[in-house]
């Protein structure tokens, strides 16, 4: 008789994603009684040894928008090989690179871009994206509004590039530009936070466990309180109780204090 050869590991996490997929995507949200097994459920299938892919995640030595891949990879127990360049060596790079950006995402040596898939993609990997259609609803929610902050603070940052002006007068119009963010827009959108903290009052965005939901907010909270946007007071999550609760008690989830240990910050 033939001898069965044994199955590739890009078979076999497809195979498990699949039956677990099914199981805890189709089945639990669509019978009540079995919707609060899901995140133990998921939890322990996080933890089984289940062939892990080749990831190689390629950004600049900053936080940026590849944080929250990184963190999801931490907070998930995903090895990965955290590749940083520099910046002076990105317009040698930039030609050959996917969509000609940053981060890219080697996955067992196939090349991706846009950090959003890549975060969807680790989130589904290990757990992080809840396998419930609902659940997973309402963390591309707190995402969404993760993304507009993201989007509400960028005009500020390419002032500084502009060409037409002068370096005196982008610094004149990033301060008004900033001082419209730290008065009007941000204590707007980090109230958003706060309501979707208290809505779900179980400690985290989505669930009682954490998500990539906030593997993205506990990335930009961080940046936001750094210090280093000019005219951003760092303390501008101290009015958000809930929301300044949630993101000392998500950086003190070991992996993630670790993480920031290791990196001296």
């Amino acid at each position: 008789s033939p001898t069965l050869e044994p199955a590739p590991h890009g078979m076999l996490r497809t195979l498990a994603g699949t039956a677990f997929g099914f199981g805890l995507g189709y089945c639990m949200p669509k019978i009540d009684a079995l919707t609060p097994l899901a995140e133990p459920v998921e939890e322990a299938l996080r933890q089984l040894p289940l062939p892990k892919p080749a990831i190689k995640l390629t950004y600049f030595d900053i936080m940026g928008v590849a944080e929250k891949i990184r963190l999801a990879c931490i907070l998930g127990k995903l090895p990965f090989s955290d590749v940083r360049i520099s910046m002076a060596h990105w317009p040698d790079l930039k030609p050959s690179a996917k969509f000609g950006q940053l981060p890219l995402m080697d996955v067992d040596g196939e090349t991706f871009a846009q950090s959003n898939a890549m975060l969807h993609y680790v989130g589904k990997l290990t757990g992080l994206y809840p396998s419930d259609p609902k659940k997973a609803l309402r963390v591309d929610e707190v995402i969404g509004v993760h993304d507009d902050i993201m989007l509400a603070i960028r005009p500020s940052i390419l002032i500084m590039r502009d060409p037409s002006l002068s370096k005196k007068e982008a610094t004149r119009k990033q301060a008004t530009m900033r001082k419209e963010l730290a008065d009007v827009k941000l204590p707007e959108m980090l109230g958003y936070y706060e309501k979707l903290l208290t809505d779900n009052g179980k400690g985290y965005f989505v669930g009682s466990t954490p998500t990539i939901a906030d593997t993205a907010v506990v990335a930009q909270i961080k940046w936001l309180s750094s210090g280093m946007l000019d005219g951003i007071p760092t303390t501008l999550v101290d009015g958000y109780p809930k929301l300044k609760a949630w993101y000392e008690k998500t950086c003190s989830v070991p992996e993630i204090e670790a993480w920031y240990s290791s990196q001296g910050k």
